[in-house]
């Protein structure tokens, strides 16, 4: 699936930082980029997009009021600004995500793939995301993740015979994945439901791997493993 996107601010070098990294994101095309909200709006009446990539304070239209205005489109909302005061009015509009200015590209990676999750599962299409593997972009299928390590900011993705390794928090990458279908079973490991093949006191046996259990997770892994 490929996000067609737009973005709207009044000052051109915040649409070009917003252009830059758009374009090294593989899944999403920047279709245009508005100074004008106006302009915006009736652009959208003929261009159907997933995304929109919004400023706040701008001279004709806020951005609040315009996503107020173009929420019949459909498409997810994102604010970039430079104010942080606009935060919880952002987000009671149910906007994805509000990124401060000066975005850096993995906080917009981050936003693209939440934006790709959702987008995937109000289809029924969700079968993979996309991870920075170096300087590379990696997708990788979601039946084939059996588990995860996280050491700090660093996480080690197991999956189809091999280990993938991305700059992510877990809690970022959780809210990429499927609702149900992965626990935490350790501060310092994930794993998928589906990968488990043996449960003892202590550990799990998950593919080739054998996954420690900490007692706090105990009763939760149980619990969804075992009904």
């Amino acid at each position: 699936m490929t996000l067609q996107a737009i973005a709207i601010d009044d000052e051109a070098p915040a649409l070009a930082i917003i252009a830059a990294h758009a374009a090294k994101v593989p899944f999403v095309q920047l279709q245009a980029t508005f100074v004008s909200p106006m302009d915006a709006l009736a652009w959208l009446q003929n261009h159907p997009v997933d995304l929109i990539f919004s400023d706040i304070q701008m001279p004709d239209l806020f951005g609040t009021e315009f996503m107020r205005l173009a929420k019949s489109s459909g498409a997810l909302f994102v604010f970039v600004t430079a104010h942080p005061q606009y935060a919880i009015e952002g987000f009671q509009l149910q906007a994805l995500d509000y990124l401060l200015k000066p975005v850096e590209l993995p906080r917009f990676i981050e936003t693209c793939n939440r934006a790709l999750q959702q987008k995937q599962t109000q289809a029924g299409q969700q079968q993979s995301i996309f991870v920075k593997d170096g300087h590379d972009w990696l997708r990788i299928q979601i039946a084939d993740i059996e588990f995860i390590r996280s050491d700090t900011n660093l996480l080690f993705i197991h999956h189809a015979g091999q280990t993938t390794v991305t700059r992510m928090t877990i809690g970022r990458l959780l809210e990429l994945l499927p609702a149900g279908e992965f626990v935490r079973v350790h501060k310092s490991y994930t794993v998928a439901l589906k990968a488990v093949k043996k449960i003892e006191r202590h550990q799990l046996t998950v593919g080739g791997a054998l996954i420690p259990v900490a007692r706090s997770f105990r009763e939760e892994v149980e619990r969804l493993l075992l009904g």
